[in-house]
């Protein structure tokens, strides 16, 4: 009986250790993941306002979407004017609580006139898209 109740013993420790093993990996890698997530959406702010400013020219704004691989397009919005509106799909870092899976988004929004000329400040968002 001592045997038996040792080897249920033994094997209750193993279980709980890969258990243990397996959310410290998984929280390792939810961390790596926040951080290249933050770290992109960083970089992205950044060179829009280094580079979008008022006054950049069509081609520059493109050539910054296409740097950043970010597909966009130039839509008339209501009475606003145009806007250069781009939308990177991606994977974030780990769902929030409320989400279903890691599928985020990177936004990059900027006024421009019907030339593609810059006229407004760039805004850059992003969020997670499977949330409640």
């Amino acid at each position: 009986m001592r045997k038996i109740k040792s080897r249920v013993a033994l094997a209750l420790v193993i279980v709980l250790a890969g258990v243990a093993g397996w959310f410290a990996t998984k929280q390792y890698r939810c961390k790596r993941r926040n951080a290249e997530f933050s770290r992109r959406i960083e970089i992205v702010e950044k060179d829009a306002r280094e580079q979008i400013k008022v006054g950049t020219k069509k081609d520059a704004v493109a050539r910054f979407y296409k740097e950043h691989e970010i597909p966009f397009e130039v839509v008339r919005v209501n009475d606003m004017g145009f806007q250069a509106i781009g939308t990177l799909y991606t994977i974030g870092g780990c769902e929030p609580l409320g989400c279903g899976t890691d599928e985020a988004l990177i936004g990059v929004r900027v006024q421009v006139d019907e030339e593609g000329t810059v006229t407004g400040e760039p805004r850059v968002v992003d969020m997670y898209t499977n949330c409640l």
